[in-house]
């Protein structure tokens, strides 16, 4: 009975070509599958690895809870919409020695309906501390970090920047890499321009080389992510006399003409707007600003400001500072009644402008930027402890060992 059966099903034509076709189909959807959650598991694990290795060097150089400043950068670095059921977790042994192991889990696109499960992801990493003699690298007070920026550095007349004691280097290779326009004063150790094509419009830059190997980025990488979850601080406006204090600024901040502000020390993350300062005075010592996104401080006229970075702690010598990866955008700080400023402006994302009459008197200053543009400014700068070589000291440093 069996084979007459048969022989009745593949005689009738039918739904043969259907039948076949669609028994065909499968190893086709398969291998299609295949290769799409490859290329997603891959790109899964490349968002990984990048979060981890960044998180274990980020807690080998870090002076306190090594452990909990991994978790923190890894937290705020790792990104991949298809991953589910993230794990990450950290060990501290001597030396200092940081170990981590992330997982995370991906959902196939094409293969679940074959009855095949999340695929897991997983990688490790691990970063040690070594001393090492820092004497190579001068002294550095300004470098502009774009590449393929024309004009990444422009003094505009009436711009009058001394900075004997150490050197501005600007990586751009466009032409111009840089303008120099009539009547401004750039007097640095050296003025180290990597691109060889310039527009001289007459003023003072002594030291001036093109084509100069400059330095990288000395600060790559070691910033920490502080927590931004929870806003402490919702747009509020100031006035008089103000006591401010370490939290989550989020939505916009204005202070109002004449305000006074006193910064209590700590970090001040500034998130999703930014602070409109009119006027006033402020000061703080220790104390560091954080922006955790395109956010800004918007120093206005008629400011005069007395502010210094921690000297420990997470965030020891860092002034200002961002998160890493953000888009373009400009950092203005106008016209002002003066500034002493001492840390590091760490602002990797910025096209800083110093408008007119802003004068800056800074004991100890290195600035990393985007491009700058001085427009009529005074700024009287040596470099930050730390940010280049003034002499032979001891410098931790973390390795990559795993």
């Amino acid at each position: 009975m069996a084979r007459p059966l048969l022989s009745r099903l593949f005689a009738n034509g039918d739904g043969n070509v259907a039948i076949i076709a669609g028994l065909s189909a499968i190893p086709l959807v398969a291998a299609a599958g295949v290769a799409i959650d490859t290329v997603r598991a891959e790109n899964l694990r490349t968002s990984l690895a990048a979060a981890l290795d960044g998180a274990v060097l980020a807690g080998a150089v870090a002076s306190t809870d090594n452990i909990g400043q991994s978790a923190l950068f890894f937290d705020a670095n790792f990104a991949n919409g298809d991953a589910t059921n993230i794990h990450r977790s950290f060990k501290k042994s001597a030396n200092v020695k940081v170990e981590g192991s992330a997982s995370a889990e991906l959902e196939p696109a094409l293969l679940t309906a074959l009855g095949l499960g999340p695929v897991t992801v997983a990688v490790n990493a691990t970063a040690e501390t070594s001393q090492s003699a820092v004497t190579s690298d001068p002294a550095l007070c300004i470098l502009a970090l774009s590449g393929s920026t024309s004009q990444a550095f422009l003094a505009n007349s009436g711009a009058n920047v001394s900075a004997t004691g150490c050197e501005i280097h600007v990586k751009s290779t466009v032409n111009p890499a840089a303008i120099f326009n009539a009547g401004t004063t750039i007097n640095s150790a050296k003025l180290c321009l990597q691109g060889t094509k310039i527009i001289d419009n007459g003023g003072v830059h002594p030291n001036l080389q093109t084509g100069c190997k400059t330095l990288s980025d000395p600060y790559a990488g070691k910033v920490v992510a502080p927590d931004s979850s929870t806003c402490n601080f919702n747009n509020l406006n100031y006035s008089g006399k103000t006591t401010l204090k370490p939290g989550v600024y989020c939505g916009w901040h204005n202070f109002n003409s004449g305000t006074d502000v006193t910064l209590q020390p700590g970090t001040y993350v500034i998130k999703n707007g930014g602070w409109n300062v009119n006027g006033g005075t402020w000061t703080g010592t220790g104390v560091t600003f954080y922006y955790a996104d395109t956010s800004k401080i918007q120093f206005n006229s008629a400011v005069k400001a007395t502010l210094s970075a921690p000297k420990s702690g997470t965030y020891a010598g860092f002034l200002f500072a961002e998160k890493s990866g953000l888009s373009n955008s400009q950092f203005i700080l106008d016209d002002n009644k003066g500034f002493d400023m001492e840390g590091i402006i760490y602002l990797p994302s910025r096209d800083v402008v110093f408008n007119s009459s802003t004068t800056v008197n800074s004991r100890k200053m290195t600035a990393v930027v985007n491009t700058v543009i001085f427009n009529g400014v005074k700024w009287n700068i040596t470099a930050y402890d730390g940010s280049g070589s003034s002499g032979s000291a001891a410098a931790v440093t973390a390795r990559l060992i795993k």
